[in-house]
């Protein structure tokens, strides 16, 4: 293996910070309630899935890698499997720097396509060192186009069209699963407030 990289350490630190203080002040209030009215099992319980759910994310962060072979590009993310790509069949190297959102500092992406300009891979800056991504590019048999001057996104996915992720450049798509999700959330909040036999009230 030529090389081998792993994300960013502090992702791990800041995603188990967010499991701690995410869980931990909703299911104080709830030990809280349901220590004089009733229903404590389920509250543990449900408690011990979301830091099992956690565990695994974590566990599954630890496993992300990406690396270059003798005949191949493959790597993995949290929620995907392995991603294989033939260094034969790579045809453009590019390291560009983009704006993510509001943020003022570019972050640098590596974008790896074939002969018909598809996406092989892309590994985005804010999981990757920069250092590793140079390095990994330059592991690359296709010699290395490192843009000067950042750009935006919506320039990035203009002069790349199919490098963006299913999730992304899909305004209507990232409005409507927040929209799902918090309809999910009340929704989990007003069965268990209903299971402990608390009043529901929105008004």
């Amino acid at each position: 293996m030529r090389v081998r990289i792993r994300p960013k350490h502090s992702l791990l630190g800041n995603a188990f910070a967010a499991i701690l203080l995410g869980t931990t002040p909703a299911f104080l209030v709830m030990y809280w309630f349901t220590a004089e009215r009733g229903g404590l099992e389920l509250v543990v319980v449900a408690h011990l899935v979301v830091l099992v759910i956690g565990l695994l994310l974590l566990w599954r962060q630890l496993s992300v890698f990406c690396a270059v072979t003798d005949d191949e590009l493959i790597g993995n993310g949290i929620f995907t499997p392995l991603v294989r790509a033939r260094l034969a069949d790579i045809r453009r190297v590019q390291l560009l720097r983009t704006y993510l959102g509001a943020a003022s500092d570019p972050v640098l992406q590596l974008l790896v396509t074939g002969a018909d300009g598809r996406r092989l891979f892309r590994m985005r800056g804010n999981y990757w060192h920069a250092a590793d991504l140079r390095a990994l590019a330059a592991a690359l048999p296709v010699a290395v186009e490192e843009a000067r001057e950042p750009i935006t996104m919506r320039e990035f996915f203009a002069a790349s069209p199919g490098a963006a992720y299913w999730f992304e450049n899909r305004r209507p798509l990232q409005v409507a699963i927040i929209a799902v999700a918090s309809i999910a959330v009340l929704a989990a909040a007003v069965w268990i407030m209903g299971l402990l036999g608390l009043p529901v009230r929105f008004l």
